[in-house]
């Protein structure tokens, strides 16, 4: 969009002024960031108004003086769900005088929009004891979420700044604003949203959610990480490369206590360790798959010093020359095609 020109005593004046809203900008910015960490922000971000929206919004002639701006200086905290706005508006509060809170009610449930609440405020007292010539300065301050943060991105320019007045335009915003409201909700949800039905069957999923329980009979919540699903997949990996059933492995686990009790090793090293026992051929012969092997497995379980390094994940040692592959060839059945009868 082509820029608007600014008459040059204006500019002028702005340009005296510039250098102070970039310095309350950056401590804008930085107060928020620290203020608001508990909540981890995705985005905190802040801006001084460009000269061009500055004039334009003074020639509408609303406001008597540059300082009585609402947004010389605006931040904009985004959240990953909604559940953070209100505490998080509420802590800036306790930081930040407060001269107008805007979109914070409630709405009425007919109520077809979605709001972002953010707050007018001063600068704290503190700051402008060191700082008089931003005594009267005004920030504006929003708090939304990420996925309203996006459609704020992709939608300001056109349907705010645009070339015309568009009912269509207003009308499809309001109404992905509606939409993004449901959206945060399920998303700030998801995991109970999800509860809602049963899972339909799903072989692969059903087989890695085998391996959880089957983990957690075996080693006890308390020794197992937060990721249960990377682990799964590990596991899930190692005990194919084995060529062990789910029983047969689960019997394994039985029968290591020694491994399974370790201290000095992850779950996925002692499955490992429990598979190189049992056939520790498995992981010697060339094979695609690489295994992390600590020095710790070896000591634990001798077998594991006959992985040759082309099958070990290498943690910054000078490269192995790689063994060819072999692949275990896959047995198709006969096709035995129907014979062609002449008509």
């Amino acid at each position: 969009m082509t820029a608007v020109a600014v008459p040059s005593s204006v500019r002028t004046r702005l340009d005296e002024v510039r250098p102070n809203l970039a310095v309350a900008r950056d401590y804008v910015k930085s107060k928020l960031s620290a203020e608001l960490a508990d909540f981890d922000p995705v985005v905190t971000q802040a801006r001084v108004k460009s000269d061009e929206s500055i004039y334009a919004k003074l020639q509408r002639g609303d406001q008597a003086d540059l300082w009585q701006l609402d947004d010389l200086v605006a931040a904009r905290v985004v959240f990953l769900h909604p559940e953070a706005l209100a505490p998080a508006l509420e802590v800036t509060s306790t930081q930040f005088p407060v001269l107008e809170a805007r979109n914070v009610e409630v709405d009425k449930p007919t109520d077809f929009r979605y709001q972002q609440p953010h707050l007018i405020t001063t600068l704290p007292a503190d700051y402008l004891a060191r700082h008089q010539e931003l005594q009267e300065l005004r920030v504006e301050i929003q708090f939304t979420t990420y996925v309203q943060h996006a459609l704020q991105e992709s939608t300001h320019d056109v349907i705010y700044k645009g070339r015309r007045f568009s009912w269509r335009e207003h009308r499809l915003d309001a109404r992905l604003r509606a939409i993004l409201e449901i959206v945060d909700d399920v998303l700030e949800n998801v995991a109970t949203v999800a509860e809602l039905g049963d899972d339909p069957p799903f072989p692969l999923f059903d087989n890695r959610n085998m391996l959880v329980e089957t983990l957690r009979r075996r080693f006890g919540e308390d020794a197992l990480p937060g990721d249960m699903r990377r682990l799964a997949i590990t596991v899930e990996t190692l005990v194919k490369e084995a060529k062990v059933s789910h029983e047969e492995f689960d019997a394994l686990l039985e029968a290591n206590d020694d491994l399974r009790s370790a201290l000095s090793l992850t779950v996925a090293d002692k499955v490992l360790g429990v598979l190189v026992r049992h056939n520790v051929d498995r992981f010697a012969r060339p094979a695609k798959l690489k295994v992390a092997v600590p020095t710790e497995l070896e000591t634990l379980v001798p077998e594991a010093l006959q992985i040759p390094p082309s099958r070990r994940v290498r943690l910054g040692e000078e490269p192995v020359v790689e063994e060819p592959v072999i692949e275990e060839p896959v047995i198709e059945e006969p096709v035995i095609e129907e014979p062609v009868t002449e008509e």
